[in-house]
């Protein structure tokens, strides 16, 4: 369920943070590191970045810095810059001293790593984030959000857990004023956290009795420790001053978007550039870590009217979700009791607030708001071309939408929004493009098909006309029959290549002695003994069946019976055998094995042998076939061996699984 949007809190950065940001996404390509850095000073940006992308398990171990940079990559310069646009004058969270909140995160930082703390980074962010306290605000600008923002207000250690952090890290920001008797016993966080407040105070060196004892470190240690830091956080850490001729940030800007129109002309601007040109997935993915960012707890219900008036969801739907449940209620755009319908079709804010738990007009908002998590839910109309749609935001009872926080995320929704419906006219766009270039490719191979089976025709009756003429030739009247038989599957396979693929199923099961006879009757001449060739053929004694189906091996076979052909002279020799059963890796096996008495193989080309590369055979050569040969056996769980030497012939072995082992 998706928690209401009230709760979310308002977390201000710093302004010359915030102003040291946009002049460093002003460059042609940002420098994310450096933005990262600046981010992990500021305890309200880099809250807030965790709570957009709560933390994998272990991926503090990779450093702050780098956790930052790769939500900021993920966001993009366009969406950071409008969010940091659109954050208003509503005061900070954080402590009236900023350089207080760095002093303590590096006081901390270095007091974890000087007594060995496992997680240091956590350390950091206790001493950064311990100015929120139970301050953090509710969104809104309006008095009556401040007079409500006691009810909403969550507490610190809810947002830690939010982002994925121990539950030790929220007691070190949360815990008061306390003795230094009670901290006995307790986590090292939170001695480590006193201590770093401690030693962060302008009164440190009354105190270094004891900060030793909290932390374990001696008077010398601890004062060199506090000299350092305060060099970094006065120097090293400071933030990059303005450029000449800029402007700092000395006041934040208007509290209401809707009262400044270059304000917002720039916010909007910048969230279309977030989202355009993107493909849906991506849409989705930046949406989702967008939405924390603007206040949204996660991406809300997107809803549109398709071409029959039934408003669908824009996202994904995964099964059990907010948005399928919704989607199975087939809301309508012509539904007279649903204030969904209602806004989509006027275009206008309605706010679904029951009253006493009440259903009212419609069963279905009412189901709607309980699946949404909060008390009630507000529609925000996002029509865009004359397509009604509409984004469902849950809301806690009598805390209805600020129109500050309805602009805002109208602008990001519909951005989104507009950038759905491009992705999606394109993937239509693509998908008729698709459909003309296979039809017109269906067309003109099956006018080559047509043209091919002249030949064919005259091929089958010339064979037809020498098997009248020799009837009593048994092993011609056999050759006949294998040569109309793979004269048939041309045709077939000419016929059948216009048509769209059928997923066909053949018996992966193969009898090797009698495809190798049937290959040597095929082939046999026109490969080798035309060329002075001899073939050998050698099988075992009852020789299993193996687990691959006959046209995958006959394939593999047949390349490796080519590469034999164009590589042994006259006089030279193949010999093929056929075992009967072989264990490969504990593995019941049928191997078939490839000895030729050629020239062998380069040394380079057997160290590389099964990738492809250009071909020295020259003609249509490609360089593939022994990668297709690998391939195909691969895919039936077969391997191939090859050994060769230079004047000594190659050899190669074939292990294809039995057909009772896979």
């Amino acid at each position: 369920m998706h928690p209401a949007v009230s709760n979310q809190p308002e977390l201000q950065p710093r302004a010359d943070g915030a102003a040291t940001i946009l002049r460093l996404l002003s460059a042609s390509s940002p420098n994310w590191p450096e933005v990262a850095l600046v981010v992990a000073r500021d305890p309200a940006l880099s809250l807030a970045l965790l709570v957009a992308q709560p933390l994998a398990e272990g991926e503090l171990a990779d450093g702050l810095n780098t956790v930052l940079r790769h939500r900021l990559e993920r966001i993009g310069s366009d969406l950071l810059r409008a969010w940091l646009l659109g954050l208003g004058s509503r005061g900070s969270a954080i402590d009236a001293a900023p350089d207080r909140a760095l002093m303590r995160a590096e006081c901390a930082l270095h007091l974890a790593m000087e007594t060995g703390y496992a997680r240091p980074d956590e350390a950091y962010l206790a001493g950064l984030w311990r100015g929120f306290g139970a301050c953090a605000r509710s969104r809104g600008n309006t008095s009556a959000d401040t007079r409500r923002a006691a009810r909403t207000t969550r507490p610190l250690a809810e947002l830690v857990r939010d982002c994925g952090l121990p539950a030790s890290l929220g007691d070190a920001l949360e815990l008061g004023a306390v003795m230094e008797e009670q901290l006995q016993g307790a986590h090292p966080l939170l001695r480590l956290s006193v201590a770093a407040e401690r030693l962060a105070d302008d009164d440190w060196q009354e105190r270094l009795d004891e900060i030793g004892r909290l932390s374990g470190l001696a008077e010398p240690t601890l004062t060199s420790l506090r000299t350092d830091i305060g060099y970094i956080v006065s120097g090293h850490a400071a933030y990059p001053p303005p450029a000449a001729g800029s402007t700092a940030l000395d006041a934040r800007p208007p509290a209401s978007l809707a009262e400044d129109p270059y304000r917002s002309a720039g916010m909007l601007g910048l969230l279309t550039a977030a989202f355009v040109d993107l493909e849906r997935t991506e849409i989705e993915d930046r949406l989702a870590i967008a939405c924390p960012l603007f206040g949204l707890p996660a991406a809300p219900v997107l809803l549109s009217a398709d071409a029959a008036g039934r408003l669908a969801p824009m996202l994904d739907t995964p099964p059990g979700s907010p948005t399928a449940l919704i989607e199975e209620l087939h809301l309508r755009l012509d539904d007279e009791a649903s204030i969904i319908a209602l806004c989509a079709r006027s275009e206008q804010v309605t706010v679904f607030a029951p009253q006493g738990g009440r259903p009212g007009r419609s069963l279905a908002d009412w189901q709607v708001a309980r699946w949404l998590g909060g008390d009630g839910f507000c529609c925000l109309p996002l029509t865009t071309n004359g397509h009604p749609s509409v984004a469902l935001i849950a809301i806690d009872h009598g805390n209805e939408l600020a129109s500050e926080l309805q602009w805002r995320y109208a602008a990001l929704l519909g951005a989104a929004v507009r950038a759905l419906r491009a992705a999606l006219r394109q993937q239509h766009a693509l998908a008729d493009r698709e459909a003309l270039l296979q039809q017109r490719f269906r067309e003109h191979v099956r006018k080559i098909a047509h043209e091919a089976t002249n030949p064919l025709t005259v091929l089958k009756s010339r064979l037809e006309m020498l098997g009248l003429e020799r009837p009593e030739d048994a092993p011609l009247q056999n050759e006949m029959v294998l040569l109309n038989t793979e004269l048939d599957r041309i045709d077939n396979l000419l016929r059948s290549a216009g048509d769209l693929p059928v997923e066909t199923v053949e018996a992966a099961r193969c009898r090797v002695p009698e495809l190798l006879l049937d290959l040597r009757s095929i082939y046999g001449d026109a490969l080798f003994n035309e060329h002075g060739i001899q073939l050998e053929l050698r099988a075992a004694k009852g020789v299993p069946v193996a687990a691959i189906p006959p046209s995958a091996l006959k394939q593999v076979l047949l390349n490796l019976f080519r590469n034999a052909s164009e590589a042994l002279l006259p006089g030279q020799r193949l010999v093929v055998s056929v075992s009967s059963q072989v264990s490969v890796d504990g593995k019941s096996c049928v191997e078939i094995r490839l000895v030729d008495n050629g020239p062998g193989l380069p040394t380079d080309r057997v160290a590389d042998l099964f990738s492809p590369r250009p071909s020295s055979k020259g003609g249509g050569h490609q360089g593939v076939g022994l990668s297709i040969v690998r391939e195909i056996l691969s895919q039936w769980n077969a391997t191939i061996l090859c050994r060769s030497q230079p004047g000594s012939g190659t050899s190669f072995q074939i292990f294809l699984p039995l057909e009772h082992s896979v």
